[in-house]
C-alpha cells in the first residue's frame, strides 16, 4: 500500500511530499526531507513542521530553542 502526505512549513509554506511504500519506503522518504530540508516539529505547544531555514532563525531570535541550548 502507498501513502502521501506533503509536509508543509508552518512559518514560509514550503512544501515537500512524503511518499512511498508503507513502513520502509515511506519511512525513508520522510527521513530523506528531514535531511535535505531540516523539517522538524515547529517549537512551541501547537503541532505543525518548520524546514530548517524557518528554524535557524527562531535559534538567532533569542527564542526559548536558543535558550534551552545554553541550559543543557
Amino acid at each position: 500500500m502507498e501513502a502521501r502526505a506533503t509536509v508543509t512549513c508552518a512559518e514560509c509554506g514550503r512544501t515537500r511530499e512524503v511518499a512511498g511504500e508503507i513502513p520502509a519506503e515511506y519511512t525513508a522518504c520522510f527521513a530523506q526531507i528531514v535531511a535535505e530540508d531540516g523539517f522538524v516539529p515547529r517549537p512551541g505547544a501547537t503541532t505543525a513542521f518548520v524546514c530548517g531555514d524557518c528554524l535557524r532563525r527562531y535559534e538567532g531570535a533569542g527564542s526559548e530553542s536558543r535558550d534551552d541550548a545554553e541550559k543543557i
